[in-house]
């Protein structure tokens, strides 16, 4: 008996190894939270800072093609370059 629990296996048992792995949970942290947020943020920032100097840029192209062709009430001065009888001051 003492001889037959000193012999090693012929062959060693194979065996695995189990890694349990935890799934990921769908809760977000805070921090995970605030970034998205603020990165989300600054796009829309963005987004509207771009489309307001285009709206301007396409705005300010439109005026100087074109002009107003009746001027505005500031630029008519009664009396200067009219015809006679016009109101002076």
């Amino acid at each position: 008996m003492l001889f037959a629990m000193q012999q090693t296996p012929a062959e060693p048992t194979k065996g695995f190894v189990v890694k349990i792995i935890q799934p990921p949970s769908d809760v977000e942290g805070l921090a995970d939270v605030l970034i998205g947020s603020l990165g989300l943020v600054g796009l829309l920032v963005v987004s509207a800072l771009v489309l307001a100097l285009a709206f301007a840029g396409g705005l300010f192209v439109y005026r100087l093609w074109f002009a107003d062709p009746f001027p505005s009430a500031s630029e008519q001065r009664p009396g200067e370059d009219g015809p006679a009888g016009s109101i002076t001051r």
